[in-house]
């Protein structure tokens, strides 16, 4: 909790508490500054719930609790979340992700089922192999999610020809990556301007470099920017060894699924080539019979 307390003239005379923790203020910076700058509402009288400012102009929603006195204002500012404010936003996230992800490629019967897998493949992955914390085993979940929305922009008749695809063809779907990058900038930019408190940029920032990269080769060759080792982001890495992993293993109306053995086998020839080298090594060396529980949704 954080106390102020607002003179006379409505300007702030004291800070006690975190205030950089829950508003990115440092006191100093705060001092003689009119508390209106924060709500034009913070020193009514009462308790009341307000979207007040953030240092970088965002808005954290607060419970705040005014007495007034003679000669000041007491204000006692709190998360309305608390601990769960992270939660709170991945939550969000997680609602416009997967909305965005199932309308990218609606009219695929195998999508959400491919979705469901991927999701689990990555969760895995950065759960075991990246040791990483919760709320960025979401985040990258997330980013997985959307690596394909920018197939919202090729017509479906390419996306779902029965045949080989031609050269141009083929160099249209490519255009998905940058086309799925500027989806998610154009809807970020909405999400930052009507909702900003809910705005997670590091979630935001790792989908759009999933959507950029997920297609880039460890050597260099893939697309579309040529990127190479660890120039492409990790999150991007994670998320081409998940797709390419369900891809090989599944069956789809123009192929039948691999058997892990010959998979193992795809992989390990294209570990340094294609794939992070480390990730790759990393997956090959588990129990493939989990993996494929993994596939299926079994736990153990």
């Amino acid at each position: 909790m954080v106390e102020l307390e607002i003179g006379q003239d409505g300007a702030i005379a004291a800070v006690r508490g975190n205030l950089d923790e829950l508003l990115d203020f440092a006191p100093d910076e705060i001092r003689g500054v009119p508390s209106a700058f924060l709500h034009p509402q913070i020193t009514e009288a009462g308790l009341h719930t307000l979207w007040v400012r953030r240092r970088n102009g965002d808005r954290a929603l607060l419970h705040a609790f005014s007495i007034p006195h003679d000669t000041h204002t007491q204000v006692y500012l709190a998360h309305v979340f608390e601990q769960d404010t992270i939660q709170v936003k991945l939550a969000y996230q997680s609602a416009l992700f997967r909305g965005l992800a199932f309308a990218a490629e609606y009219g695929d019967p195998e999508l959400l089922n491919h979705l469901s897998r991927v999701e689990r493949y990555t969760i895995w992955i950065a759960e075991e192999a990246l040791r990483w914390e919760q709320p960025d085993v979401s985040r990258i979940t997330l980013a997985a999610y959307v690596h394909d929305v920018g197939k919202s922009a090729i017509p479906r008749e390419i996306l779902y020809k029965p045949a080989k695809l031609t050269p141009e063809e083929y160099k249209l779907v490519q255009t998905h990556t940058q086309k799925g990058r500027d989806v998610l900038e154009e809807v970020e930019s909405y999400i930052q301007q009507e909702n900003a408190w809910l705005y997670d940029e590091k979630s935001w920032r790792w989908a759009k470099e999933v959507a950029l990269h997920h297609h880039e080769n460890w050597d260099g060759t893939g697309y579309p920017t040529g990127a190479a080792g660890e120039e492409i982001p990790l999150v991007a890495r994670v998320v081409k060894l998940v797709d390419v992993l369900d891809a090989l293993l599944e069956a789809r109306p123009y192929k039948e699924g691999w058997p892990p053995e010959q998979v193992k086998r795809e992989i390990d020839q294209k570990k340094g080539v294609e794939f992070d080298p480390h990730l790759a090594e990393w997956l090959l060396a588990q129990d493939w019979a989990f993996v494929q529980n993994i596939a299926t949704g079994k736990k153990g």
